[in-house]
């Protein structure tokens, strides 16, 4: 019995990181050099698309909460390919609103199209409020 408590207060140290919510951060995958190698940046971005860092903070807040990466769809149908569409994050247009400096709506709406399905999802998709900390106020 002696051996057996120290086993287990060991595992549960060495995995104290997993209970306070530490996790890897997963990394990108990476083009391969040759592919790399063929990309051309631009000398400007004058006119491009300016996501300020309150607003960059509250798309990744939205998306985390609305579909954490990992997660996916479930479904019961035999026909997984909506679930399987469903659950990647490329298949949502979304739309960004800055209310005010301390208020943004994030809304995801789903585009099967993207998955080569004509279905149609009238009610998918949520909108999401989240406050300039971070903090989601509401959901719908």
């Amino acid at each position: 019995m002696r051996v057996f408590i120290p086993a287990v207060l060991l595992s549960c140290m060495l995995s104290g990181c997993s209970f306070l919510g530490f996790q890897l951060r997963r990394h990108a995958e990476r083009a391969p050099p040759e592919e790399a190698a063929g990309i051309k940046f631009p000398a400007s971005f004058e006119n491009e698309t300016h996501v300020p860092g309150p607003m960059a903070v509250a798309l990744e807040v939205a998306m985390n909460e609305f579909l954490p990466p990992g997660s996916g769809i479930t479904t019961n149908d035999s026909d997984k390919r909506v679930a399987n569409c469903l659950s990647r994050r490329s298949s949502y247009e979304i739309l960004l609103m800055k209310s005010s400096d301390d208020l943004f709506f994030v809304r995801f709406i789903p585009n099967l199209k993207r998955c080569g399905l004509e279905d149609e999802i009238l009610d998918g998709g949520a909108t999401y409020a989240i406050d300039g900390r971070g903090r989601v106020l509401d959901v719908r």
